[in-house]
């Protein structure tokens, strides 16, 4: 028994000693891979390379990225045609757009819902004659957007639009479709 004692003491004193350390530190460390990362900055400008093609027209977007899943911007489109083959003429398109199904490192890209409006001088055809009308319209667009390493992107989008004020020759929805390319910068 009395070698037991010894033996016990020692055991229960390095329990004891063990027990007096101090106590282990955690560390949490953020996972930031699902987070808005931009490197390229929070301005985008774009060409719709669809309507340059077929028109002659030139369409031109400005985009304000907000965070990885909301943007607004503004677009402007100008019929370049002698005989002005499109039924717009010239129009200004604010937008906002809500990104979802994004999870790459660059943000506001993947899937888009897009409702814009639209402040447009259009053609109207009365009775064989042509007339210029101004009009006002609300609309909504989807579409998908990439963008590379470098920061260029490419977008598809398709989308319509209703006229707000009467129209003389009953031209009461539009479309907006395009192809565009752009840098973000």
């Amino acid at each position: 028994m009395n070698r037991i004692t010894p033996i016990l003491f020692i055991v229960i004193a390095s329990f004891t000693i063990q027990a007096q350390e101090e106590p282990i530190q955690v560390e949490i460390v953020k996972d930031s891979s699902y987070e808005f990362v931009d490197p390229f900055g929070k301005q985008e400008l774009r060409l719709n390379m669809l309507d340059l093609l077929s028109g002659p027209a030139l369409h031109v977007f400005y985009e304000r990225v907000v965070d990885a899943s909301n943007s607004y911007g503004v677009s402007t489109f100008l019929d370049l045609s002698d005989n002005n083959s499109s039924y717009q003429n010239f129009s200004v398109n604010p937008y906002y757009r809500f990104y979802f199904l994004n999870r790459k490192d660059f943000g506001a890209q993947g899937m888009f819902v897009e409702i814009f409006s639209s402040l447009a001088s259009v053609q109207s055809d009365i009775y064989g004659s042509d007339k210029n009308e101004f009009q006002v319209s609300l609309g909504m667009s989807l579409g998908r957007k990439w963008i590379n390493k470098s920061g260029f992107t490419f977008e598809t989008f398709l989308g319509m639009g209703r006229y707000l004020l009467n129209s003389e020759d009953g031209n009461e929805v539009h479309g907006r479709i395009g192809i565009a390319l752009g840098k973000r910068f």
